[in-house]
């Protein structure tokens, strides 16, 4: 498979009712099945190379056997089916006369991310997680979460272009656990607070899955 930013060779599987041989008899067919992860947007050329060796009707005459080899190329645009869009609140930090100036205040944070379907058909999300950086927790707050005396909330189900929300609270872990020394920062100073990892599914079962890049906000004051 050559993809925009690689080319990675696929292992090829038997079907399960198949046997792991290469040898067929006339009018029979051989099925092999490829997968590969769709990780990024763009051209993508699948590429198939097959060879066999053409023999007598009897199979016996070995020196009437030819070997042929021929290649197909199959090309398709993979387009992203999710668009995701996110927003990072700091809240104030309540300033507390009695403790000490040079002591570290655990600051929380309100991620929102905002899940339009971009593809063709309806989508059923499965997952939203948030994997935060060492220093920080998170909570969600959307339909995984199970409230006493409530039903489970079912899955946000999508139709081509529709809209759906979804919200974490992260929060620096207090002095003790976590210093202030191992928060993690860009080269220009922003905080890093992990990232967002998305899975759904398609009408027909298919699965999909994105993660998103390091979310970062600014320092608070």
């Amino acid at each position: 498979m050559q993809a925009p930013t690689q080319t990675v060779p696929l292992e090829l599987l038997a079907g399960d009712e198949e046997k792991d041989h290469s040898d067929f008899d006339a009018g029979k067919s051989l099925q092999r099945i490829v997968r590969f992860d769709l990780q990024s947007e763009g051209n993508h050329v699948l590429a198939v190379s097959v060879t066999y060796t053409e023999t007598d009707s009897d199979g016996e005459d070995q020196s009437k056997s030819r070997t042929r080899t021929f290649r197909k190329l199959y090309q398709f645009i993979a387009a992203p089916c999710l668009s995701v869009r996110t927003k990072v609140s700091g809240f104030p930090v309540q300033e507390n006369r009695n403790e000490k100036r040079s002591q570290t205040k655990p600051v929380s944070f309100a991620l929102e991310a905002q899940l339009e379907n971009m593809a063709d058909g309806p989508i059923t999300l499965e997952k939203v997680a948030f994997s935060p950086k060492q220093s920080f927790n998170s909570t969600s707050i959307n339909w995984d979460v199970s409230w006493p005396d409530t039903e489970k909330t079912p899955c946000p189900f999508l139709m081509p272009r529709d809209v759906t929300q979804v919200a974490f609270l992260i929060k620096q872990q207090p002095e003790g656990k976590q210093s202030k020394s191992q928060v993690e920062t860009t080269k220009d100073g922003r905080i890093i607070l992990g990232q967002l990892t998305i899975r759904w599914r398609t009408l027909m079962g298919d699965p999909g899955f994105l993660t998103t890049g390091w979310l970062t906000t600014r320092k608070q004051p």
